[in-house]
């Protein structure tokens, strides 16, 4: 081919080429699956399951005037009911697994919109841990600004252009769960909420996460985190309405990150005091708290995993909302935090039949336990040795399985993988006695484990068990060694 045929084939592609991305461009724009530049009329709308992609959307072409924003834990919230609890015309803009860059975008899209009169935000700490400095690897952040130059990207996307045909060509009656706007991305029918699955999870976590603390992001970036992409949204819109609230994950989801990564325990806490403090200043911000709701966190059932429970606990949070329940107060900000870490310290699990918390009184005083209570067929099993601490009793181990326990001339002898104790008073071995644990003493989370009734039963002069309200129980014993 010589130089004048080379240039005139080249001329014809180039004219081909750009006349087949003038008619894809121009497809994918009349038909626009996304909505990004109108809102649907010439089809029965086909939304994405792609949230990062759909709500850009929903945020720039649709009508409403209050936004919920937030990760998974709020994709079970059915937009009509929240207008029958709060009022208004809403819109879920929730993103699963999202952070807060990527919710601040979405929001801020919906806000310059000028329609937005109020935020239901639902503020995970876990989203606010990323480097402040970092981009998003999975946000298309194209489709989030104003930038008309880089709609190609949109426009020539292959699977946008997919999904455009698809929604020309999908019979209306079918691909219903992408149709129903209310129900987009609502995963509650399609939810196996066990708290049998719940505990198994626990278990595994215990071990799985055992080492997620060592890499935990600074208190500080954190700040600078809700600084950026939370706190600056508030101070550029304060003609907005913003409500706060903390996701309730279970009491199991706070105390396997207490357990394996503690300083992410301690700046959850600490971030809580920090946002309260911003919040505070402005006074269309309020926040709710209730990850250390016991009704909601230790009614497992309700729960499919650790973290994410039924659309009913979403329409209680709304509920609540609405009538100021669980509100957070300067005057309550840290009895919000003192109650959660209460909860830990005495929380005791049930693989049977769930979690509660456990008070246990020697002589009026309580006892802490540095692990878990736990319950094994219907026995509450706590660590020996800090028992035997708290009875004043002495503690013996042969560095194998034997444990023995002495106050006075009372002397109990139990091995380890049995449910038998010994229990001996005076010198005269024969006058010792055999009592059934009911369960065998192992060790449990590092620690050896026993029943405790029948073991501090033992240097007891009596010994009494109450449940004075749901998910608590106290025992309460009298040794009288303090009178």
């Amino acid at each position: 081919m010589d130089n004048k045929g080379y240039r005139k084939f080249l001329l014809k592609f180039t004219a081909s080429v750009l006349v087949f991305a003038l008619l894809v461009g121009s497809f994918m724009y009349v038909v626009d699956p996304l909505q990004m530049y109108r809102k649907s009329s010439l089809y029965p709308p086909l939304y994405s399951s792609q949230e990062r992609y759909q709500n850009a959307g929903l945020a720039r072409s649709y009508d409403y005037d209050t936004i919920i924003l937030g990760s998974s834990m709020t994709q079970n919230f059915v937009p009509s009911y929240v207008e029958s609890v709060l009022g208004g015309q809403v819109m879920k803009l929730s993103i699963e697994g999202s952070t807060a860059m990527e919710q601040s975008a979405v929001g801020r899209t919906a806000l310059d919109t000028g329609k937005v009169k109020r935020v239901l935000w639902g503020l995970d700490y876990f989203a606010m841990r990323q480097d402040v400095g970092a981009e998003s690897e999975n946000m298309p952040m194209y489709m989030y600004d104003n930038n008309p130059f880089n709609d190609y990207e949109y426009l020539f996307n292959i699977s946008n252009v997919k999904h455009a045909w698809r929604a020309l060509t999908t019979p209306e009656e079918e691909s219903k769960a992408f149709r129903n706007l209310d129900l987009l991305r609502n995963w509650d029918k399609s939810a196996k909420y066990s708290q049998a699955a719940v505990l198994d999870t626990w278990e595994k976590a215990r071990i799985k996460e055992a080492g997620y603390g060592k890499n935990e992001f600074s208190l500080e970036n954190v700040e600078a985190v809700f600084n950026k992409y939370v706190l600056s949204l508030i101070e550029e819109h304060p003609e907005v309405e913003f409500t706060f609230y903390y996701p309730p994950y279970t009491i199991l989801r706070q105390q396997v990150w207490a357990e394996t990564n503690p300083v992410r325990a301690e700046n959850q806490y600490a971030m809580k005091k920090y946002m309260f403090e911003q919040f505070s200043k402005h006074s269309n911000v309020s926040v709710y708290d209730f990850q250390e709701d016991s009704s909601i966190t230790y009614d497992l059932g309700q729960y499919k995993d650790l973290s994410h429970h039924s659309q009913a606990i979403n329409e209680r949070i709304v509920r609540e909302i609405a009538e100021g329940k669980n509100l957070v107060t300067a005057d309550n900000v840290d009895k919000f935090n003192e109650e959660l870490e209460s909860q830990l310290s005495h929380l005791a699990v049930d693989m049977d039949s769930g979690a509660f918390s456990l008070f246990v009184y020697v002589d009026d005083k309580e006892v802490e336990f540095s692990v878990p209570a736990q319950v094994r067929e219907g026995h509450i099993l706590v660590p020996i040795k800090e028992l035997a601490a708290a009875l004043g009793a002495e503690f013996g181990f042969d560095g194998t399985s034997v444990v023995k326990l002495r106050k006075g001339d009372v002397v109990a002898t139990l091995t380890k993988g049995s449910s038998q104790m010994t229990v001996q008073r005076g010198g005269d071995e024969a006058d010792a006695q055999t009592v059934d644990l009911g369960y065998e003493m192992q060790n449990l989370s590092g620690s050896m484990m026993v029943a405790v009734e029948p073991a501090a039963d033992a240097f007891a002069q009596s010994l009494e068990v109450t449940e004075p309200q749901p998910y608590l129980k106290e025992i309460r014993i009298k040794t009288g060694s303090a009178e």
